[in-house]
């Protein structure tokens, strides 16, 4: 918000600079009658809608109904507003406050058919860790947000085209309190319909676009980082519009699935990066994953003795028994478990081949678990 203030017969003038990121500057020229005229110049990249108010008018008259608003193009400059003429001899005061919009909250209308592209790599997949009305901090403006768990670094893709509006990759700092909000490194994207993609928790110059760069979907355009209020390494994604104050609040949006289909995104599910004209790949998930699957999974193993074997998919984990014996071995399997499930139960016993590998069971982790855990011993008939 700025503010100027014009005081007395002499044409007193006050001017009240706001941050140096305002990219609007609201300024007026008196004419030796008293007359004064409103300009505005905008240096954003993008529009924006310039909202002016009158809160103090004294002996002067607008030519238009306060308050006035007027989108500025990108760049424009000495874009006449109104007109304040006198109407007595007086003295004549005026003070102005402003609020600028990125974008235009009037006609902007968000595409809802849309689907979003994932925002990662093609045929990567990653965890949404918090979404819609995320308990952490997807409330009020935020709330319509998806949070992916990535670790520092991982490349970040449009999930649309658009304008680069606004980037800000300056900062190193982190942490969990929401003094750290502002600290967030983030790519603010206008899309052509008037809505905005925001790409938050940048790491440090971890983007690769500039203000006024055209992306298009599936492009790269920085790297995921912790910076800001943030509980561990994620990619915080939303979909917003501007507001007439200035702010802007997020909106569902959908992403866009394998056949076509708009996908509502859901926490705590894995979703796979598909762009256009990317490779095809086979897609994997653990909580699809069943003790049929393995029936007859057999495959040789050439270590020593008896061992177990545990491999992570997702959240999910699978559990093998493996014989380094020349002989077949009946082997017995005793699993100690936290926040886990195991499709066979925790004690268990199974013949393996000689020097062979076989599934033994699958461990899923409980909904809400706060913390996970296994431990596995075996032992065989000798």
């Amino acid at each position: 918000m700025r503010r100027l203030l014009l005081l007395g017969a002499g044409l007193l003038l006050a001017l009240h600079a706001p941050a140096q990121t305002n990219p609007v500057t609201v300024y007026g020229k008196t004419a030796d009658d008293g007359t004064v005229t409103l300009f505005a110049t905008s240096s954003h990249v993008i529009p924006v809608y310039l909202r002016v108010d009158l809160p103090l008018l004294q002996n002067l008259r607008a030519d238009v109904d306060l308050p006035f608003g007027v989108q500025l193009d990108p760049g424009q400059t000495g874009v006449r507003l109104f007109r304040l003429t006198p109407t007595s001899t007086g003295r004549l005061a005026y003070s102005i406050s402003y609020t600028t919009a990125r974008g235009n909250p009037f006609t902007v209308h968000h595409d809802d058919a849309h689907g979003y592209l994932l925002p990662f790599d093609h045929g990567r997949k990653f965890r949404l860790s918090q979404g819609f009305g995320g308990g952490f901090s997807h409330s009020g403006e935020n709330e319509y947000a998806v949070d992916f768990e990535m670790e520092i670094g991982t490349q970040v893709h449009a999930a649309r085209g658009g304008t680069v509006a606004e980037v800000k990759a300056d900062s190193a700092s982190g942490g969990t309190s929401a003094a750290y909000a502002r600290q967030a490194n983030y790519i603010l994207v206008m899309h052509d319909d008037g809505s905005f993609g925001n790409y938050v928790h940048l790491r440090p110059g971890g983007a690769v676009v500039r203000p006024g760069d055209r992306v298009e979907a599936g492009q790269i355009i920085g790297y995921s980082g912790n910076t800001g209020q943030s509980t561990g390494p994620h990619l915080h994604f939303d979909v917003r519009v501007p507001e007439t104050d200035g702010t802007m609040r997020s909106i569902p949006f959908r992403f866009a699935g394998r056949d076509g289909t708009l996908v509502s995104p859901e926490e705590d599910r894995f979703y796979y990066a598909r762009h256009p004209g990317g490779p095809d790949f086979e897609e994997s998930y653990g909580a699809e994953l069943t003790l049929a699957d393995f029936a007859d999974y057999v495959r040789p193993y050439h270590g020593s003795g008896v061992d177990v074997r545990i491999e992570q998919v997702d959240y999910t984990f699978l559990v093998f028994l493996q014989n380094g014996l020349d002989r077949e071995a009946t082997v017995h399997l005793t699993l100690d478990l936290r926040g886990l499930d195991s499709d066979a139960g925790t004690q268990l016993s199974r013949p393996v081949p000689a020097r062979s590998e076989v599934l033994a069971t699958i461990l899923r982790a409980v909904p809400g678990a706060p913390r996970i855990q296994y431990g596995a011993r075996v032992r065989y008939d000798r």
